[in-house]
Parts: structure tokens; sequence; C-alpha cells
């Protein structure tokens, strides 16, 4: 048992050391003041990142209408080819290096734990912002869903107070008000939405509240009274 402790405390360590080189390195780049240039010369475990950051910034560019800055290019190149290079050519050198000097010795040698420590933190970063980025994608979309779904809420919202409007300056008598009800339900038994109309004939108004099975904490309504000079209000409810 102690054996096989002993070969997983090293290990251990430099994953402890990889942890406190990461803090610090995110530490650095989160307090001093770099311009974009410089910011990308620091080393990335994920180089793609800095790949999106350049085709950010120049969308940004574009649409703003300002010309792209060729120094700030360059130093992108810079800056991903010296991440490249640490991942594959100078971090496995130290590992291995270290390594090498760790065989005839009982405890790894002190560069095996500094080429280690890097090799766990190119290795299980990447994993990490990768899962991030997923949770991120997914977050977004389902946003992105619940938001669409809103807007179509509210756009049929929208055409049925105007119908409800419609119907209800077609009455001849206002006391055959209540009979809108039934009218534009039946307009809308195709609709993917819930409504529930409520009629007040004392001040010859409806209220409108939509609903949807999809997302069942938001629900909006509108107040429909065709002689008000504002026709109709938009209230949001949940």
């Amino acid at each position: 048992m102690k054996e096989k402790t002993n070969n997983w405390l090293p290990w251990l360590s430099a994953l402890l050391i990889g942890i406190i080189i990461a803090a610090l390195l995110t530490f650095i780049s989160s307090s001093l003041s770099l311009s974009r240039t410089s910011a990308m010369l620091i080393p990335n475990s994920v180089p793609s990142n800095q790949l999106v950051w350049i085709s950010t910034i120049e969308s940004i560019n574009e649409f703003s209408g300002e010309n792209s800055q060729s120094h700030f290019y360059k130093g992108a190149l810079v800056g991903i080819t010296i991440s490249i290079l640490l991942m594959f050519v100078i971090i496995p050198f130290i590992y291995v290096k270290g390594t090498l000097q760790s065989e005839d010795k009982e405890n790894p040698s002190p560069l095996w734990y500094v080429g280690s420590a890097f090799m766990l933190m190119v290795t299980i970063l990447p994993v990490i912002i990768g899962s991030l980025s997923i949770y991120r994608y997914q977050n977004v979309e389902e946003r992105s869903v619940f938001s669409r779904t809103q807007d179509n809420m509210r756009l049929e919202l929208m055409d049925v107070s105007f119908t409800a409007a419609e119907q209800i300056l077609e009455l001849d008598d206002i006391s055959k008000l209540s009979g809108v009800s039934a009218e534009i339900l039946g307009q809308l038994k195709s609709s993917e939405y819930q409504f529930m109309l409520v009629t007040n004939p004392a001040d010859s108004s409806i209220a409108i509240t939509i609903s949807s099975e999809e997302i069942k904490d938001f629900k909006t309504t509108t107040t429909i009274k065709p002689y008000s000079e504002e026709i109709f209000t938009y209230n949001r409810s949940f």
C-alpha cells in the first residue's frame, strides 16, 4: 500500500504545482492592463481560443468600419506560435528529460516535477475549458429557445388582441361582449399556446392571457379597451 501511495504522491504534487502555476498566470493576466497585442503573447493551453479571439476582433472591426491592424495580427501569430511550441515541443522535452534524470533515483528530479506540472496543465485545462464551453453553449441555446418562444407568444398575443378589438367594435349590443370569447377561442384551435379570455362588460374590456407548456414560468396579458384612447395595454406577468 505504501508503494502505491508513493507512486501517486509525485503526481499529486505535480498537479498541485500545475494548479498554482495556472492560478498565478490567471492572476497576472487579469491584474495587468495589457494591450490586445500584448495579451495575445501570453501562452494559452487552448490555442484555438486565440484564433477565435482574432476572428472576433476582426468581425468587430469590420462591423464598425475600422481597418484591420497588421501589428495586432503579427502579435497574435507570435502568441499562437509560442503556445504551440510550448505544448508540443518544450513541455514534452522537459517532461522526458526529467523522467530520464529520475530513472536511477528514489525520488523524481525537480525537472520532472516542472515538466509533469505543465503536462498536466496542457492536458487537463483543455478538457475543463471544453466542458465549460459546451455547458455555456447549451445554456445559450436554451436561453435562445426561451427568448424565441417569448417573442412568438407576444406576436401572437398582439394579433389576437387586435382581432378581439375588431370583434368588440363590430358588436351592436355591448351585452354581447361575452360571446367574443367563444369566437376568438374558435380561431385559436390550431395555436400551440394556451389563451384565457376574461370579459368585463362594465368597461367594455377584455383581458387576454397567453401561456405555454414549453415555458411554464412565463405568461403575458393584454387588456383591450377599444373605446379608449389606448386600445390595449401590454402587461407582463409570471
